[in-house]
């Protein structure tokens, strides 16, 4: 294994975390840490859209440790993984070259100042909320007793895991130190002390709060980096609240209302789209939108809750046939700007917002990531 020198891939998974927090994310969604060791060290990481052979063709050879791929390379449940399929063999040749994989997805588009307020920054000033609001409410608090020399070891496996996020800060814990005792019985093998005699340590009540959603995991890094055989580990449930201002898509109540047509070209400039790139539903071109719902990616599954919030334009990647229609049938107006168009420009601000929290590593973005269809 190579020695540790400066940063290493699980600092990255920390920034990650703090940049894009796995609570933020869709339910269907597969984000955080793919791939990899995090023990191993990391000088250069590439950010993509999406994971190709020719993305990762440049991560070798600009000698990269590890990939942040928008898109999950890891999505589905894996029953194999082989050299025949092109998807699969990508994760094996990831591995032969001890390369990470991790993706932010659907957290990096739900968090304040993430991919769709830059989306909305692009079409317009105006007041902004969460289209689905994501819940603060199932958020509980994982505490544990560890012995002092073990508090930095455990905090930093539960952070790694995506607790102690609160806000914009990350890593946020509380600690009390007392006195633990306990008395091993015959079969018992304690990191401390002999069994059959009753022993007294320096401990400390270590807390970090987490999304409901990874508690397990929290607990299994808890267990896993916890000296002793068998932790004590408590949980608390917290009460029930929604952050407006973080969660999938944005209502965007533009200061200056705009016919979808103005919108569409606006959004074309400012993505720098050739002609002809994006598509527009427009039904009555000299109506002017005040409110616009925005979704990054293949956002028309959230047509219905731009209806409820009253929305008369939905700005997306790309959408269905009869996704479009439905919308027309309901008096809504879409502009299409390609799929990965609406996400791939974010990718330099997604580099800034991490090199914040890994100053030591260099951040590249892929110069072979691009859109897989051309315009003809």
């Amino acid at each position: 294994m190579p020695k540790r020198s400066g940063s290493m891939i699980g600092e990255l998974a920390l920034a990650m975390e703090a940049v894009a927090p796995r609570r933020l994310a869709a339910s269907w969604d597969n984000t955080g840490f793919l791939l990899g060791d995090p023990s191993l060290p990391l000088r250069r990481a590439l950010l993509t859209i999406d994971l190709t052979s020719k993305v990762l063709d440049e991560a070798i050879a600009s000698r990269c440790e590890a990939i942040v791929a928008y898109h999950p390379p890891i999505f589905e449940p894996l029953k194999q993984v082989t050299a025949m399929n092109p998807r699969e063999n990508l994760l094996l040749r990831c591995a032969v070259h001890q390369i990470a994989l991790l993706s932010p997805h659907t957290a990096l588009d739900a968090v304040r100042g993430g991919m769709a307020d830059w989306l909305a920054d692009l079409i317009g000033a105006g007041e902004r909320a969460a289209l689905e609001p994501a819940g603060r409410a199932a958020q509980v608090l994982v505490s544990t007793h560890v012995p002092v020399a073990s508090v930095d070891a455990v905090r930093e496996a539960m952070a790694q895991a995506g607790a102690g996020h609160i806000g914009d800060y990350s890593q946020c814990s509380f600690t009390v130190d007392g006195r633990g005792t306990f008395l091993g019985g015959f079969a018992s093998h304690p990191a401390v002390g002999r069994r059959g005699s009753l022993e007294e340590v320096a401990e400390a009540h270590l807390t970090m709060i987490a999304s409901a959603s990874i508690q397990g995991e929290v607990i299994q890094a808890i267990e896993r980096s916890h000296p002793y055989e068998t932790p004590a580990i408590h949980v608390v449930p917290l009460a029930t609240e929604l952050d407006h201002a973080q969660g999938q898509g944005r209502t965007l109540t533009l200061n200056k209302p705009n016919t979808a047509g103005a919108i569409a070209r606006r959004l074309r400039t400012s993505l720098k789209l050739p002609a002809g790139t994006v598509q527009i539903c427009d039904a009555k071109k000299s109506r002017r939108h005040e409110r616009v719902a925005i979704v990054p990616g293949s956002g028309a599954s959230m047509l219905p809750q731009a209806l409820a919030a009253q929305c008369t334009l939905m700005v997306t990647g790309e959408a269905k046939h009869h996704d479009v229609l439905l919308a027309q049938d309901n008096g809504c107006d879409l502009v299409l700007a390609g799929h990965t168009n609406t996400e791939r420009g974010f990718l330099p601000h997604f580099a800034k917002l991490l090199q914040l929290h890994v100053p030591a590593v260099r951040l590249l973005v892929s110069r072979q990531d691009r859109h897989p269809l051309a315009n003809i």
